[in-house]
């Protein structure tokens, strides 16, 4: 069977249960990030979805690329801003292709990156059986090793131009070019904070 460029070697169907999954998450993810900074006394007062509804379903055309949502966000001075949600659920590194980059360089979108931040945890991947429930049960266990920071928008394109002599193809993501931030580099690009 032929698989789509867009797909990253998965099939049609494997591509859509994970955007579904993936979805989930990075929801369940963006509205707990929401509760936690409200916790320490900061304001998204508005928020709102990007392009299109992240309910997760399959879109065959038109734009699939770009942030999630749009927020605003006092601590950070974001207004109405376009936001990126990414989950990385193993330690140690985030890989970040080459396309989505240009793409939230194009519309000035912020990163908010959720992550897994100890090497000692089981891992925290979608599962293979698609339970997000149970999922969810999980990822609560290892709360503590749950960090995020936000790489704001005007410092994107500077880390791609940055670190442009590290593009390299990603054999997990299709092949396609990508970059891979070291987790003792994360500090140089964003405010680690504990969710």
């Amino acid at each position: 069977m032929v698989q789509s460029y867009r797909f990253d070697n998965r099939t049609k169907d494997t591509f859509k249960k994970d955007i579904s999954f993936g979805t989930k998450v990075e929801t369940y993810f963006f509205q707990r990030w929401i509760k936690s900074v409200e916790n320490k006394g900061f304001k998204v007062p508005e928020w709102d979805h990007n392009g299109v509804c992240n309910d997760g379903k399959f879109i065959s055309k038109g734009k699939t690329s770009g942030a999630d949502y749009r927020v605003t966000f006092d601590a950070y001075e974001l207004e109405d801003e376009p936001l990126e949600v990414k989950w990385v659920p193993t330690a140690g590194k985030f890989t970040l292709k080459v396309g989505d980059l240009k793409a939230y360089i194009r519309e000035g979108a912020s990163i908010l990156f959720i992550y897994n931040s100890c090497e000692e945890t089981k891992n925290l991947r979608k599962p293979k059986d698609y339970d997000f429930d149970k999922h969810v049960k999980l990822i609560e266990k290892y709360n503590d090793c749950l960090k995020w920071g936000i790489l704001l928008s005007r410092d994107v394109e500077i880390l791609l131009n940055g670190l442009s002599g590290r593009i390299r193809n990603i054999p997990y993501m299709g092949n396609k070019p990508g970059i891979i931030l070291e987790s003792d580099e994360f500090c140089d690009w964003f405010i680690e904070e504990t969710l």
